[in-house]
């Protein structure tokens, strides 16, 4: 039981986590705001349709937050060739790339436009984690939900990463992204909040750009120089290609999501 408990407190500050890279509470309240404050209770109902919880939303005044979380552009461990073809180790490239989050952004604002037209509500909202409390608990600072108007979290993952690998004599390179969504429910039962999970894992979308590729080691030191050869697109290139990406899978994660 512990464990789970755990594995629970890991996946409510999975936003967090994103929002930012040093401390995730920096300048952040520790009580709500009146603007997103509620002491109303969220009390489940038996067998309750994903549309049903909504209109109950609806008519209690809760509230489904939409996170963003995009963190800086990281490389996989990148596999180098060390005297001969039999013997390979794992090194990391230096650094880092900013994160991509104001290209992700307006993916965010069409899943939650989407969510709301295809329910008929206004209950999904994007949400600035700078304007939600956090809580002290033995086990560290936590995101306080509980307290707020926002009785399911819905965070939206984008992850970009370098696939730099050798293989058969040639290096290669590329960007990818991973797109999907996971939701937590706070709901109060027997005197306590608990976290029940409405969404484990949505998957809208994984974009790969065109690989670089050379037979000759590169020598690459840092993500900056890998960046500069591979030369991804971005900005509204990559918003296109990713938007592509979204809208093929939300078909398929709305229809789950109606059963």
């Amino acid at each position: 039981m512990k464990t789970k408990k755990l594995l629970v407190f890991a996946l409510c500050l999975v936003a967090s986590v994103a929002f930012s890279q040093t401390d995730p509470f920096e300048g952040r309240p520790t009580s709500p705001g009146a603007d997103v404050a509620s002491d109303k209770e969220n009390v489940p109902v038996k067998k309750e349709s994903f549309t049903s919880k909504l209109e109950r939303y609806k008519s209690e005044g809760f509230k489904v937050a939409v996170v963003l979380s995009s963190g800086p552009v990281t490389t996989k461990p990148q596999p180098v060739q060390t005297g001969s073809t039999s013997l390979i180790k794992q090194i990391t490239l230096e650094g880092n790339l900013p994160s991509m989050e104001n290209d992700i952004k307006p993916l965010v604002e069409n899943f939650t436009a989407t969510m709301n037209e295809t329910f008929s509500t206004d209950v999904f909202e994007i949400v600035d984690m700078k304007t939600i409390p956090y809580k002290e608990v033995k086990i560290g600072k936590v995101d306080d939900w509980g307290s707020t108007k926002y009785k399911m979290v819905i965070t939206y993952s984008a992850s970009p990463e370098y696939d730099y690998n050798l293989s058969a004599g040639k290096y290669s390179a590329s960007l990818s992204i991973n797109l999907n969504v996971t939701g937590l429910e706070y709901v109060n039962e027997k005197g306590a909040v608990k976290i029940k999970y409405p969404i484990r894992v949505g998957n809208l979308g994984f974009y790969k750009s065109e690989a670089y590729e050379t037979e000759t080691d590169p020598a690459f030191k840092t993500i900056e120089e890998l960046h500069t050869v591979v030369n991804p697109p971005l900005g509204a290139a990559l918003l296109t290609e990713l938007q592509k990406e979204q809208d093929g899978e939300m078909p398929k994660f709305l229809a789950k999501r109606k059963k």
